[in-house]
């Protein structure tokens, strides 16, 4: 609803997709405007993502949020990881609109782990998860047309390198989050280190909370009905 007062915008991950949030949908009140975008390059296939680069895909996220903008009085952002950065971005960028974000794995420093490269492996190369349900969300997640060519993936280096860098930004860009932040971080996250929890909690404007179960991208049922419970909550208080 182009006319209505708030809108929630939701960003997803590296290689991810709009998937992740779909359980997030019918939680958004009725009255309330829902976007969901698909960040350039994903969606495709390896050379399309490889051919698209990080300003292409903060410029997208800045058109998105200044349209946004135009047409409601008030913006809720809710991102998953990569997605988180460009939200804390947009958040110190357009305070006048951004009234809230809710984010969950927020990446400001990773960690990396052997489980992280198998479900990668086992993901881009459309391998059998096992009965795995981490693997399986990641598999369901994934938005990059699985390429057995292995050498097509080289081409995905430069763009997780600008990740990294943006990372490294929104460290800095933490302490101006002025705006109501609710975090939360995965305990068995496989990607992200328990140290961007601490760098987060330098900011008493964010509320953080532990997923005691979750990975990074696989939330169990208790899990993904207390982040359900919140964001009604947030919602509500938003309304």
């Amino acid at each position: 609803m182009p006319d209505s007062e708030h809108a929630v915008l939701f960003i997803h991950g590296i290689c991810s997709s709009p998937v992740f949030f779909t359980d997030f949908y019918a939680h958004v009140p009725e009255d309330w405007s829902i976007r969901s975008v698909l960040i350039e390059g994903h969606g495709a296939t390896t050379k399309d993502f490889s051919h698209s680069s990080m300003d292409e895909w903060r410029q997208q996220i800045d058109d998105v949020v200044d349209e946004m903008a135009k047409q409601h009085r008030s913006i809720l952002i809710v991102g998953h990881s990569m997605g988180t950065l460009f939200a804390i971005e947009q958040s110190v960028r357009r305070p006048d609109k951004i009234k809230a974000l809710f984010l969950l794995a927020v990446p400001l420093k990773a960690r990396p782990h052997v489980k992280a490269a198998c479900q990668s492996i086992r993901t881009a190369l459309d391998l059998p998860s096992g009965d795995d349900p981490a693997v399986e969300a990641a598999k369901r997640l994934y938005s990059i047309e699985p390429d057995r060519k292995v050498w097509h993936y080289f081409g995905f280096i430069p763009r997780y390198y600008e990740l990294l860098h943006v990372m490294q930004e929104t460290r800095a860009r933490v302490p101006d989050v002025e705006v109501p932040c609710f975090v939360f971080q995965s305990r068995q996250d496989e990607i992200v280190s328990e140290k961007s929890y601490d760098m987060l909690a330098e900011n008493p404007k964010i509320q953080l909370h532990w997923l005691e179960h979750s990975d990074h991208k696989y939330h169990p049922p208790k899990d993904k009905a207390f982040l359900l419970q919140r964001f009604d909550a947030l919602c509500q208080a938003i309304t």
